[in-house]
């Protein structure tokens, strides 16, 4: 298990007891949504943040702000997962391998490549 899953773990068995998986699920598309609407605001200043390679174009004052969300949704996601007792590495690893096997299968089109796992 991932480290960071388990110091999840034992926070959320401190603070919350009694939230239920409708309410995680609902919280986590909540807290990607927060992200999603700093990445929109960011996009109405900055339209280069759409393209490919906009990743250059997030201040480093965006970045901590994004960084904030990204927070929240991966505590949720891993809230969620271990009360469901869904090891998250391994699923990650197990995700990725289907995703190249995809993409050596051109699943995903010519705008993705397959690469070393």
């Amino acid at each position: 298990m991932w480290q960071i899953q388990e110091e999840i773990a034992a926070f959320d068995a401190e603070r919350f007891k009694s939230l239920g998986p409708g309410y995680l699920a609902l919280n986590l598309a909540g807290e990607a949504g927060e992200l999603a609407n700093v990445i929109k605001k960011l996009w109405r200043v900055d339209p280069n943040i759409g393209l490919a390679d906009g990743f250059q174009a997030v201040a480093p004052d965006s970045r901590v702000l994004l960084a904030d969300e990204i927070a929240d949704v991966v505590i949720t996601t891993v809230v969620l997962a271990n009360h469901l007792q869904i090891d998250v590495e391994a699923e990650v690893t197990r995700k990725l391998a289907v995703i190249e096997e995809r993409l050596g299968a051109g699943y995903y089109g010519r705008d993705a490549t397959s690469g070393p796992v």
